[in-house]
């Protein structure tokens, strides 16, 4: 997108998921990967001669036998599915796949908003098709379509017979994700849900003493703001302020000061405001990527200069930093912000042995000369001044 080009993502539904694995297909499968004859043995017994039945009241329908599905609820019953699932990734051509459990989204990114559709929809109906043929069922009207790039009309995509209109934002995983990108529905969600635990604070606050007031704040109120950070911290100057309202309201209510400022508030409670504490998880990253102990998907987005022997003069950087184009794109993202973020971070801090050191050192510390958007001065009819520079 940084490139004028277009992002798109077509996240699948499926029907009764876990209820709909055949118990013969699955065992062909495991016997495909490798598992010895007595383990499928027992997985085939620990499947078989299962039963249920349902209650309304007092009264009961007979038992059925469970000739379908896995136990969900249980350790092994995830795991079975996922192996079940997993030979459907190797049918997909033109995009890449992301999934967790029965949560399964297309995406995909090309110069051309045409071809982009066009590969979506052609893997779009080859899961489809594999689904069928694995006695699975996908739920087309829960299908949720995502372009983002710049145009000016809606788009759609044709999935067999059906058509599916792209959506503004769809909920994944837990994060409402929009198609600017901007996450803005999803941190309005947040402060919402901040806001009623905080109405709940004030109800009870006369009752608690300090230490259960600032932990019932630590717990249902900050918590709120610490899933999937790096996904949404590049959101805009008023969201970020409608955080910090929240935050400051809270402090106040916890240690009973109406007086003090924002940063005498968190000083008081030793701690630091929401977006620093999102820039301590993305150096934890950082961290991992360089001394390879993280995910995989992070190693491919922080690029160490060790992994392609690549040199950039003038720069004492241990990440690679891309050229990019634009702003929101460019800049306000975690493969170019990451790299400058490593840049200022004290050396004993980057030096630590061990990630439990460092984690230690990184939450202590201030990041005052942060290159971010929302850590500049901005000044009206004439934008972002970095003073720092």
């Amino acid at each position: 997108m940084d490139k004028k080009g277009y992002a798109g993502a077509m996240l699948m539904d499926l029907s009764k998921a876990f209820d709909t694995i055949n118990h013969n297909l699955l065992i062909a499968k495991l016997h495909a990967y490798g598992l010895s004859r007595s383990a499928l043995k027992l997985i085939k017994s620990y499947l078989s001669n299962r039963w249920q039945r349902t209650k309304i009241n007092t009264s009961f329908s007979s038992w059925t036998e469970l000739k379908l599905g896995v136990p969900q609820g249980s350790v092994l019953g995830p795991i079975l599915f996922n192996i079940y699932l997993n030979d459907l990734f190797w049918f997909f051509e033109f995009t890449n796949a992301c999934n967790f459990a029965d949560d399964t989204t297309l995406h995909a990114c090309n110069i051309e908003l045409k071809s982009l559709l066009q590969n979506i929809e052609h893997d779009t109906m080859v899961a489809i098709e594999w689904l069928e043929s694995n006695n699975m069922k996908a739920n087309g009207s829960k299908f949720h379509l995502l372009v983002a790039g710049n145009k000016n009309e809606c788009t759609w995509a044709k999935v067999g017979e059906s058509i599916i209109y792209e959506s503004y934002s769809a909920k994944l995983l837990g994060t409402q994700i929009d198609r600017d990108l901007r996450f803005k529905y999803h941190i309005m969600n947040l402060c919402k849900k901040a806001g009623r635990k905080l109405s709940a604070l004030v109800r009870l606050c006369r009752y608690y003493t300090l230490s259960q007031r600032r932990l019932t704040l630590k717990s249902f109120i900050e918590s709120q703001f610490s899933y999937s950070p790096l996904a949404w911290m590049f959101h805009d100057r008023g969201l970020n302020n409608k955080i910090n309202r929240i935050h400051e309201r809270a402090l106040r209510i916890v240690y009973r000061d109406d007086i003090s400022t924002f940063d005498d508030l968190l000083k008081k409670d030793n701690s630091f405001c929401i977006h620093h504490r999102n820039i301590h998880a993305l150096a934890i990253e950082l961290y991992k990527a360089k001394n390879k102990v993280g995910t995989e998907i992070m190693g491919q987005v922080f690029i160490t200069k060790n992994d392609r022997n690549i040199r950039q003069l003038r720069s004492q950087n241990d990440f690679f930093i891309p050229q990019v184009n634009s702003v929101h794109f460019g800049h306000d993202s975690l493969r170019y912000f990451g790299p400058k973020l490593w840049e200022i971070i004290p050396n004993d801090v980057k030096d630590s042995l061990t990630i439990e050191e460092f984690k230690l050192r990184i939450k202590k510390w201030t990041p005052i000369e942060c290159p971010c958007r929302l850590c500049k001065i901005y000044i009206g009819e004439c934008g972002y001044v970095d003073i720092f520079e």
